[in-house]
């Protein structure tokens, strides 16, 4: 279904321009690599001309951190890489005014991207709820969103993944697939008979078919559902996780500084999509943010856990360092 045109975008125009003129790749080599169709990329490269972007060099002319975005794509072998980077962000920046910025950034790639019949999967977090509260809704054809994390932590919680997918699909006017199941339980063979009803098994089968994935990347020191007394985890996987050389998560999926899953038995308690499940996926967008998140977001880009990267300007000049 057609979908009213976009504003110009200077710097999507921008970042075609550099990849075309400066770094050589062929115009369907960056439709791949960004998400867009090859008439598309023509088109925007068409428009550099027109606005003066490309003259004899390429001159960025909204975002200043283009070079950072592709110094990074190149030393982490990624898709794309958006960073934030407000002009009036400084120390007293809360994380929630930052997050409020990583969300609007994702809901315009989102809006960038999606075509009809994609096929789109969301697990939890606070930067993804208020990715689905910044967007609008946008008319498409076949789409079908899918939830990739069983649930985890108060229901009734904005940035429960069930709440998240439903308010997606909603926004998309999308098909909806929901893993009605927790997403941490109490043994393994609570596990085997849940993963074998019917429409639990219908739903993780949907895995392998999805095509864009949108994931938080959580920090260990941060994560509130590990840390909180009574929480989805036992004290025993608690202890184990706490104890491990973890440094972050997407999804639950609990991985060290070199992007390795850790050495637990968590894993026979969780119910959602795995790393090895993730690496199968064309394009997994990771959207976190803040000093916090940094051995994290190293960890997910190390172990090649994600190759589109949303994050801010901080983060992205301490990788370009590592």
């Amino acid at each position: 279904m057609a979908r009213p045109n976009d504003i110009i975008n200077t710097r999507l125009i921008s970042k075609v321009s550099l990849l075309y003129y400066n770094l050589d790749l062929t115009q369907q080599q960056i439709a791949k690599r960004l998400n867009l169709s090859r008439p598309k990329v023509s088109r925007l490269l068409k428009q550099a001309r027109e606005l003066g972007i490309v003259k004899i060099t390429v001159e960025p002319t909204e975002n200043k951190s283009i070079a950072e975005e592709t110094e990074l794509e190149k030393k982490f072998g990624l898709n794309e890489v958006i960073i934030v980077d407000p002009e009036y962000f400084d120390e007293s920046t809360t994380t929630h005014a930052l997050k409020i910025q990583l969300g609007k950034a994702a809901a315009r790639y989102l809006r960038r991207t999606i075509s009809d019949n994609d096929m789109i999967g969301m697990t939890w977090g606070s930067t993804l709820s208020i990715m689905i509260e910044t967007m609008e809704p946008i008319p498409t054809k076949g789409v079908h969103a899918v939830q990739l994390l069983g649930g985890v932590g108060p229901p009734e919680a904005k940035e429960h993944s069930i709440d998240i997918v439903r308010r997606l699909a909603q926004l998309l006017n999308a098909r909806l697939t929901l893993l009605q199941v927790p997403g941490i339980v109490n043994s393994p063979e609570t596990k085997e008979v849940l993963i074998a009803d019917k429409r639990v098994s219908e739903a993780l089968n949907l895995f392998e078919k999805i095509n864009t994935v949108y994931v938080g990347i959580g920090s260990i020191g941060t994560n509130t559902v590990l840390h909180k007394k009574g929480s989805d985890f036992s004290a025993e996987l608690q202890s184990q996780i706490l104890n491990s050389n973890a440094i972050g998560d997407i999804g639950l999926n609990f991985f060290d500084i070199d992007g390795k899953p850790v050495d637990t038995s968590f894993q026979d308690h969780f119910i959602g999509i795995t790393l090895e499940e993730l690496k199968k996926i064309r394009t997994v967008v990771g959207v976190a943010g803040g000093e916090e998140k940094f051995e994290a977001i190293l960890g997910a880009l190390n172990g090649k856990h994600i190759n589109v990267l949303i994050t801010d300007k901080k983060n992205a000049l301490r990788l370009l360092e590592v």
